[in-house]
């Protein structure tokens, strides 16, 4: 039987866990058949051919299904699954849930599966159904999600992150009970009634410097996890007003140590970050970076300091120097006063300037990418290497699939869903 078996897996990985199992193998039989998979020929997604050569240009590839490699990741297109809150853990472990989530992504043709915002510290979850990886004992389903995903040829990453300011929120669709919740342990670079995210959220309060070694040496350990799992990649979340953004804002970095006040020193965090997380992950797999490029905040009068583009470039030559392998450009999220524009591609233009000014460094794309025609020309104008989306795949998880066809493309399907190509027959 193939060797990802999860019977071998948890016979042999040891278990540091404050968390109890209601059972184990030997309670429950483990047959070597609940394991069987049909061996896919080309991962799903693929390019195999035109749809119609007689068409102008058939006999080209279009980017976005042309293979991307970096380090010792390939994918078969240029496609990925933008990480998405999905509030459905309990004590931060994946569910059954999550494997149906993530795999049907994979099984129709994502080209990179990014799994949901992970909390490296229980306080680090934005609510109290946040998915986690602060513990050994949640390493096991998250594994059995990697392997599925793999036997589909397919890939995945899992973003890393600690909500900071934005921590012990309410849930979008669970009323919890209020001791659920942590309001006491909201963390950030800087405390204080006057840094409430808005009403809605907790009072923040100032880490220790005692803290942030604490909160740094939790991604390293977190990326280990993740390695342990089979990741192919991890992306480290340092955008939308969690942690990492916190300390890189001066809207919500107001302290005067070294982690606060220069842009150097607001850096620091993110950098220490970025060090433990490449420590502890395979040197042969590439990291991401999702980032703000800007708090959205230029036409908002009476703030003068805020995080913009030009701080986001130098940030990028920092990271690539320090090992991130791929940037993932988002923006906003850091403060309520916010001013967004949201259209089809409305983030693209940040993606393309730190693209330009940033050589060596891979460059995704997001924003409200709607159909493989947009897609395409993002790669086409070379405004990124790679595009991703979100709710374009919560509406249609054969997002890659419908893209393809678009295009002109005959994509590889999952062989079980070869039928699905045609109407008839």
């Amino acid at each position: 039987m193939p060797s990802f078996q999860s019977s071998d897996y948890i016979a042999a990985a040891p278990v540091n866990s404050v968390y109890e199992p209601i059972a184990s193998s030997k309670n429950r039989p483990i047959y070597p058949q609940e394991y069987y998979y049909i061996e896919q020929p080309a991962a799903p997604g693929a390019y195999l051919g035109p749809i119609d050569a007689s068409l102008p240009n058939s006999d080209k590839v279009p980017l976005l299904f042309q293979p991307f490699t970096i380090k010792d990741l390939t994918i078969p297109n240029r496609i990925v699954v933008a990480p998405m809150c999905m509030y459905s853990s309990l004590d931060g472990f994946f569910t059954n849930f999550h494997l149906a989530s993530i795999g049907s992504f994979a099984i129709n043709g994502a080209g990179l599966v990014i799994q949901e915002a992970t909390a490296v510290l229980p306080n680090g979850r934005i609510t109290p159904g946040f998915a986690g990886l602060w513990d050994d004992a949640q390493v096991f389903k998250l594994k059995e999600i990697v392997d599925f995903v793999h036997v589909q040829g397919g890939k995945v990453g899992i973003q890393l992150a600690h909500a900071g300011r934005k921590a012990s929120a309410g849930a979008p669709y669970k009323k919890y009970p209020e001791s659920a919740f942590w309001p006491e342990d909201v963390i950030a670079p800087s405390g204080g009634a006057h840094l409430q995210w808005d009403k809605h959220h907790r009072v923040p309060r100032e880490l220790s410097f005692a803290e942030i070694q604490q909160v740094i040496d939790a991604f390293g350990a977190a990326a280990a996890r993740a390695a342990r799992a089979g990741m192919d990649t991890v992306e480290i979340h340092g955008a939308h007003g969690y942690l990492i953004h916190n300390f890189l804002s001066p809207l919500t970095n107001q302290r005067t140590d070294h982690y606060g006040g220069s842009l150097e020193n607001r850096a620091r965090f993110l950098l220490e970050v970025v060090k433990a997380v490449r420590a502890n992950f395979p040197a042969e797999k590439p990291i991401f970076l999702r980032v703000s490029a800007s708090d959205l905040v230029e036409e908002v009068e009476g703030i003068e300091d805020s995080w913009e583009i030009e701080q986001t470039i130098q940030i990028a030559k920092w990271v690539r120097d320090a090992g991130v392998d791929v940037l993932h450009v988002s923006s906003g999220g850091n403060t309520a006063q916010q001013k967004i524009l949201t259209a089809p591609g409305y983030q693209v233009p940040f993606a393309e300037q730190i693209k330009r000014a940033v050589p060596g460094l891979a460059v995704i794309a997001v924003g409200i990418i709607l159909d493989g025609p947009q897609a395409e020309e993002v790669l086409k104008s070379e405004k990124a290497d790679l595009v991703a989306a979100g709710r374009t795949f919560l509406r249609h998880p054969n997002f890659a699939l419908n893209a393809a066809r678009e295009l002109n493309v005959k994509a590889a399907f999952s062989q079980q869903y070869s039928r699905g190509r045609t109407i008839h027959g």
